[in-house]
């Protein structure tokens, strides 16, 4: 069993005179998130445009050339909590732009870095370079990313990195995704972390949502609700098509799994309840097979290709 408790922080779009005012909200959110019992905390994309007139400068006065001593409060923060923090910056680095976050562990140190890969349009003007990242190895997992426009680009952002051994993702956002975000974690059988000022969401590897909200809510507009949305997930779930073996699992670990069935999507979902049992020891046990490895027998373009090396 690795559980961990994710949390994203809503940061107003408006009303911060400067960087610094924005850097203390957040900073204040990741001291609750903590509170709550947090393990990670991810922010909201490129905070340091929430403050000033956007629109009427250009996004390179913006831009941080030196963002480890521009958001120091929030490394000293996150070690201070002891949690985990995703910071995503417009960030300036030899001569070039890049809309980025960072990973920083629970002692504030940075872990690593996703970058955008799909800039929009007004980032392209400005020449916001785009770049291929792997994931981020933390605490056990390996951490996914996207940045708002990414996730209408599944195949080309999401699939090359669950590919890398990605777990889950996190994705700070200035578009809500939608039904997009639900799809993803239903196609690629793992947790997604949309954090949106506006409605932020946190989905199981099924596509359930597990929590969801932000200022699209009048109580949380009027200053009586918590910016803070978080969830609890079990990384050692999976899902998976081995129904006759499912009640001898149940009947051999008892208490240490948990089997819930999606009816919809037709797949179990089995989890370790116990820290000594990880859910690789019950595959190969009992011979089960992962949802992804199962469709990996059933592509079509694989089948044809194998067909091919046969006939040659």
């Amino acid at each position: 069993m690795n559980e961990k408790t994710i949390a994203t922080i809503a940061l107003r779009d408006h009303g911060f005179v400067d960087l610094s005012a924005v850097l203390r909200a957040a900073a204040e959110g990741v001291e609750l998130a903590a509170a709550s019992g947090a393990d990670l905390a991810v922010l909201p994309e490129t905070i340091n445009l929430l403050h000033g007139s956007l629109g009427k400068a250009p996004l390179q006065e913006y831009a941080l050339a030196d963002w480890r001593a521009a958001t120091e409060i929030l490394a000293e923060t996150a070690s201070r909590q002891h949690i985990a923090l995703v910071v995503p910056l417009l960030v300036s680095e030899n001569g070039s732009l890049a809309n980025r976050f960072y990973l920083l562990g629970r002692d504030g140190v940075e872990l690593g870095f996703y970058q955008k890969r799909v800039p929009a349009v007004g980032e392209r003007i400005a020449h916001v370079e785009p770049a291929n990242t792997a994931p981020i190895p933390w605490e056990g997992l390996k951490l996914g990313g996207g940045i708002c426009i990414d996730v209408y680009f599944p195949e080309e952002i999401f699939r090359p990195q669950i590919e890398a051994g990605a777990d889950f993702f996190v994705i700070p956002s200035m578009t809500p995704a939608g039904p997009f975000l639900d799809v993803s974690a239903i196609n690629y059988g793992v947790p997604f972390v949309l954090s949106y000022a506006n409605w932020s969401r946190i989905l199981d590897r099924d596509g359930k949502e597990l929590a969801a909200g932000g200022y699209r809510s009048e109580t949380l507009r009027a200053g009586f609700h918590s910016p803070v949305q978080q969830a609890t997930i079990n990384f050692t779930l999976f899902a998976d098509f081995n129904q006759d073996k499912i009640p001898d699992v149940q009947r051999h670990y008892g208490e240490k799994v948990r089997v819930r069935f999606d009816q919809p999507n037709c797949i179990f979902l089995l989890e370790s309840r116990s820290h000594d049992l990880s859910i690789a020891e019950v595959m190969r046990e009992f011979g089960l097979v992962s949802r992804r490895d199962y469709f990996a027998r059933l592509d079509p373009e694989a089948a044809v290709r194998l067909s091919t090396n046969k006939n040659s």
